[in-house]
């Protein structure tokens, strides 16, 4: 009976070790947010689709800048700008606006997609491999590198 009890206790505490790890490794600390502000990133990803440029001008970029707290970036056919907040790991934009130029129709889906995405963020991760991801909760909505 001691034994059973013993590997009871002892699962416990690998599980409740298992459990802490995971969840420290999903939290954003104050040395990662400063490392992304001040960035010109590049969208990679905008959920699991990958992003295909065919020039280096319609790259969709994002650029946030700690002091004061704007957010710029290049969106497939506009220039978007805003402000964002950052407080104890969440991240969320607003008072966001836009250039109104007219491109192609795919373009403007595209841009329209990716600004729909930024605009449900509520916290980020940046990853080893030094990827931002943006995400809402645990789920990844766009993926960005340097």
């Amino acid at each position: 009976m001691k034994k059973i009890i013993f590997f009871f206790v002892l699962f416990f505490v690998f599980a409740s070790c298992s459990i802490l790890n995971n969840n420290s490794e999903n939290k954003t600390t104050d040395s990662d947010a400063q490392s992304v502000f001040g960035v010109e990133w590049k969208l990679k990803k905008i959920g699991n689709k990958v992003m295909k440029y065919s020039e280096e001008n319609e790259t969709i970029t994002l650029l946030m800048t700690s002091e004061p707290e704007n957010v710029s970036g290049f969106s497939a056919c506009n220039r978007y700008f805003g402000k964002f907040i950052y407080k104890k790991g969440k991240l969320t934009f607003k008072d966001m606006a836009s250039t109104a130029m007219l491109c192609p129709d795919q373009t403007m889906d595209l841009e329209k997609r990716y600004l729909t995405q930024l605009e449900k963020v509520n916290n980020f991760l940046l990853t080893e491999d030094g990827e931002l991801h943006l995400r809402k909760d645990e789920k990844i909505l766009l993926i960005f590198v340097q």
